[in-house]
């Protein structure tokens, strides 16, 4: 399973995402795809902050549809997973190189089911975790989470 990380997610929602982007998912098949509990939280967290509007609203729809689509395949935040992050994070804290709850969330739920994820981030991987490092959306890689 290929997981898409928040700010993959956030770019598909817009009313034109990047081409790159658009292309990569478009190239990806669609049985192999899925998104984390951790993106749903984020995402609606942000929706939140929005003002009422047609902007929210839109975004809101669009949000509620991406989480049917992937309902039956929405990778959770388990036991595992939380041990996982929390074994991450302490590793990474002690390196000097701490990362956001979040980010350590989705490493944590990636590495504990053995899913692959994607995601434009150019900040260092958590421990285990590989991309290539590029500009924004170049490259939209996926890698394996080990």
């Amino acid at each position: 399973m290929i997981i898409a990380d928040t700010n993959v997610v956030s770019e598909l929602m817009k009313q034109a995402p990047d081409a790159a982007v658009l292309a990569w998912a478009r190239r990806q098949p669609v049985a192999a795809l899925s998104i984390c509990v951790v993106t749903v939280e984020e995402i609606e967290r942000g929706l939140s902050r929005l003002p009422q509007g047609k902007r929210r609203r839109d975004l809101t729809q669009r949000s509620n549809g991406l989480v049917d689509a992937f309902a039956d395949t929405i990778a959770i935040y388990d036991v595992t997973a939380a041990r996982t992050t929390g074994a991450n994070s302490g590793r990474r804290r002690a390196a000097g190189r701490p990362f956001s709850l979040a980010d350590a969330q989705i490493a944590g739920i990636c590495l504990a089911g053995g899913h692959e994820l994607t995601s434009s981030s150019t900040r260092s991987p958590p421990p285990r975790c590989r991309w290539v490092a590029g500009s924004r959306w170049h490259p939209m890689s996926r890698v394996s989470v080990r």
